[in-house]
């Protein structure tokens, strides 16, 4: 504040700290007005302010900017007009025009760094400037305190090697003469190439305040920047440097940092050890000549040894591929038997179950259980294929296995009755938590037990029995049957072989399963061991590690897929199918209002055989591959498309991937069928936006049940947007294409609400879809006409206006795009059972 004598008013000057570089409040403790009329603030923490009281403008001044210390203890002006101040961390001269400041401390002469506050300062009429400080007081003429500017030479004042001083002449320590005189005057040093550690000395020759010289030094060679140090730190380091020659420069300055840029330099040259000279580089090269040369004659007797290691390569490579070959042929075969199997499964079913005859039932049902056979024969080809080409991977999940296989044990007991086979289940816990891939579990059991029941004669007996270890769980089973030879137990988990290898054949087999069932069991990082003996037995011992550290984390399910495994049962003589689908008793409407099916399926039989089973419920039309598909879907557009994956041209996966991303047939159901069983497939069939898919050979009940799901819930959504629009159409069966579709045809019609020829061809046209397209796509998603949903729309906002009253019957009427009153009452009667007015009274009360 200043205060105004004459008007006794004070003027406030604000000092805004908060924009400053810091936030420290403002303490005052010294204050002083040069000769131009300038007011100098002295702060506590905040440093100098400089006030400009005809504009009311500060300026700041702090340590970054060159003050010793932001403590401004005492402020007085010479004749030159320099401001000194005091502070707690020395003297310092301040040139007000150029901004910059020249700070002096103990060193300088002062009695102490740290000076007193409250004015502890004056000026005296002979120009001589007083400070008083913690130690005593300064005084001294501001003209007599000048700058040094004396360049001080600078010298290299002492060598030493593994930090001790090198002597001139013979140094004793080192066996060899190093400085010959003294480094001062040296102009090479020369060292070997184990002088790991050096250092260099140095000092500027000036002593008016020796203790404020500085220094900056290169090793050129070596160092990329000057290193800048000071008084108490003069000598420079250096470690395991490579042979070859360095030049080490030096500078320096005196107490007011005045420099001397030429300073003073040597060289310093490293030799290199005697297996890096030239001479030795020289036997080096005669060595590699002698080695080309010998190794030029042994290259000629490798020659002939070479060719017959790639004979043999290749011979190998050739027997590699054609076990490739096969294997992926019986790939491609098996997948190509599950669409056969599926025309016989199927019609052989539906022939047994429409047969009264007996003996004729009995026969088909020979056939029935033999394809069912010859479809696990097929399951067991592809998973060997999946397990050569790695495509085979666990999904193992915790598991209580006791459970688990004593349902499966239990599972066999009426076929084991039938047998006349006492089958027996055993465990000594009663809970054994383990990790394991439920599929192939089952499918390890399976094939255990299924050569268990195969080898032992009735009257015989089967043991499961159950129990672990620290590592293991052991599943052993045992029975009391044929047995196996000794040397004949080792090659019983080769592919192919067959216990049985008699020209009789007694016991039917593959010799498939074991194979595929010791390679199941080391999948789960376990291991399979068989003791047997002829006439006694065999005894099969699984081991499944504990725990969960043996597998890798992508191997390891977070979620329990129980309904993602389809567990194959054994098929035994005597067993019957068990029917999993249930019946559906499906209402036949009138032909020409039946759902239009297309069938897309490059089987010919396959195809007939699916039309001829949906045509009493469905009007059918059929592609014969996935391109022709695409047309007619597009031609067409068909409440529901049912597709074979493996076509030409363009195949299921393709196709359904076209169909979801088209606006026109987005809102299709697409059934995907396919011989590839594998999960993968599956999940793949599924990203492209299939609605369902179903594995060859499936049962045509579980299709038909599966296409009148689908027809049901099209016209649950239609029934669903003709009470609440596109409210809650989230959480229906429909794509985001269907929805975005639907949204911006209701929003057209909102936007042409008022004209009253606003047509169905209109809206074609903005949505750039044919009319029948149209047609088609809105009867699909809404049930009703665009004509009706033109209406719809209009009256749905009609009846929003008359509730929000907002003008006469006759104006909401226009509004909506009705110009004629009476066709307007009409409609809205139709649509809401009462007339506009009775509308608009019934919501006004």
């Amino acid at each position: 504040y200043s205060y105004n004598q004459e008007n006794e008013k004070f003027l406030h000057y604000s000092f805004n700290y908060d924009k400053q570089v810091g936030s420290s409040p403002l303490n005052v403790i010294s204050i002083y007005e040069d000769k131009t009329g300038i007011l100098w603030v002295g702060t506590i923490e905040r440093g100098l302010i400089r006030l400009n009281r005809e504009n009311g403008q500060f300026k700041n001044y702090m340590m970054k900017d060159g003050l010793p210390s932001d403590y401004i203890l005492g402020i007085l002006e010479d004749d030159n007009r320099y401001l000194w101040l005091s502070t707690n961390y020395g003297l310092s001269k301040f040139d007000p025009v150029k901004e910059t400041f020249r700070n002096y401390d103990v060193d300088d002469g002062l009695q102490g760094n740290e000076f007193e506050q409250f004015s502890s300062c004056c000026k005296i009429r002979t120009g001589e400037l007083i400070f008083g400080g913690t130690k005593g007081f300064n005084i001294f003429y501001p003209d007599s305190i000048r700058d040094n500017s004396h360049i001080p030479p600078v010298l290299i004042t002492d060598f030493y090697l593994f930090n001790k001083p090198v002597p001139i002449g013979y140094d004793s320590t080192n066996g060899r003469t190093i400085l010959s005189k003294s480094v001062t005057i040296s102009e090479e040093i020369n060292l070997k190439y184990d002088d790991k550690v050096f250092s260099l000395e140095f000092a500027s020759l000036d002593f008016h305040a020796p203790q404020k010289n500085k220094y900056a030094y290169i090793l050129e060679g070596f160092d990329n920047n000057w290193t800048y140090t000071d008084a108490n730190r003069r000598s420079a380091t250096y470690t395991n440097l490579d042979p070859g020659e360095y030049v080490f420069r030096v500078r320096g300055s005196n107490n007011d940092g005045v420099w001397n840029e030429a300073g003073t330099s040597i060289k310093i040259i490293i030799l290199p050890p005697w297996w890096a000279t030239q001479w030795a580089y020289a036997i080096y090269v005669f060595i590699l000549i002698c080695i080309i040369y010998f190794t030029w004659k042994l290259q000629l007797k490798r020659l002939r040894v070479k060719h017959d290691l790639e004979m043999s390569k290749f011979e190998a490579e050739k027997l590699h591929e054609v076990d490739e070959l096969k294997t992926r042929f019986f790939t491609n075969i098996s997948h190509e038997f599950r669409t056969p199997l599926t025309l016989i499964l199927g019609p052989v079913k539906q022939a047994i179950e429409k047969i009264k005859d007996e003996k004729t039932k009995d026969e088909l049902g020979i056939a029935h259980k033999n394809a069912n056979k010859l479809l696990g024969l097929v399951n067991q080809l592809l998973d060997i294929s999946k397990l050569e080409s790695g495509n085979m991977k666990l999904r193992a999940i915790a598991t209580d296995f006791i459970p688990l296989l004593k349902a499966f044990t239990l599972s066999l007991a009426s076929y084991a009755e039938r047998k006349r086979i006492m089958l027996n289940f055993n465990s000594t816990e009663d809970e054994i938590i383990v990790y394991i891939d439920k599929d192939k579990i089952e499918k390890i059991l399976t094939n255990i037990l299924s050569n268990a029941f195969k080898f032992t004669p009735e009257g015989g007996r089967i043991e499961v029995t159950l129990n672990k270890d620290d590592k293991y769980l052991n599943i052993i089973i045992s029975d009391t049957g044929i047995g196996i030879t000794k040397e004949k137990i080792p090659k019983i988990f080769d592919r192919f072989y067959q216990v049985d290898g008699s020209h009789t054949r007694e016991r039917e087999g593959t010799g498939i399963g074991l194979s595929l069932t010791k390679e199941l069991v080391e999948i789960h990082k376990g291991k399979i061991e068989v003791e047997s003996e002829p006439g006694k037995g065999s005894t099969f011992i699984i081991s499944l590690p504990l725990g969960k550290e043996h597998l890798k984390p992508e191997e390891i399910s977070v979620l329990d897929q129980d309904s993602d495994y389809s567990i194959e049962r054994i098929t035994y003589d005597d067993e019957t199918d068990i029917k999993t689908q249930e019946d559906t008793n499906p209402f036949v409407p009138d032909k020409d209002s039946l759902p239009l099916l297309l069938i897309i399926e490059d089987n010919s039989d396959a195809r007939s055989y699916i039309g001829e089973n949906l045509k009493a419920d469905y009007r059918i039309i059929e592609a014969v591959d996935g391109e022709d598909g695409w047309h007619k879907s597009i031609k067409q557009l068909p409440d529901l498309i049912v597709s074979d994956v493996m076509m030409p041209k363009l195949d299921g996966f393709r196709l359904c991937e076209k169909l979801k991303s088209d606006e026109r047939t987005s809102h299709i159901p697409v059934i995907l069928l396919t011989a590839k069983a594998a999960k993968e497939d599956k999940l793949a069939g599924f990203e492209t936006g299939a609605d369902e898919y179903l594995m060859k050979p499936f049962d045509i009940d579980e299709l038909k049940s599966r296409i009148k799901n689908f027809i049901d819930q099209r016209k649950r959504l239609q029934e669903h947007f003709r009470r609440q629009g596109l409210i809650g159409i989230d959480q229906q069966k429909i794509t985001s294409v269907d929805k975005k579709f639907l949204q911006k045809s209701m929003d057209i019609i909102s936007n042409h609400i008022s004209d009253s020829s606003f047509s169905v061809e209109m809206l074609a046209e903005e949505l750039a879809i044919s009319r029948s397209g149209l047609h088609k796509k809105v009867q699909s998603l809404t049930g009703e006409t665009p004509g009706d949903l033109i209406r719809r729309t209009r009256l749905n906002i009609a009846a929003k206006l008359i509730k929000n009253k907002f003008g006469n019957l006759s104006e909401i009427g226009l509004e909506v795009g009705y110009n004629n009153p009476a066709h307007f009452s009409e409609a809205f009667k139709r649509q809401y059972g009462i007339t506009p007015s009775q509308f608009q009274k019934n919501n006004s009360s």
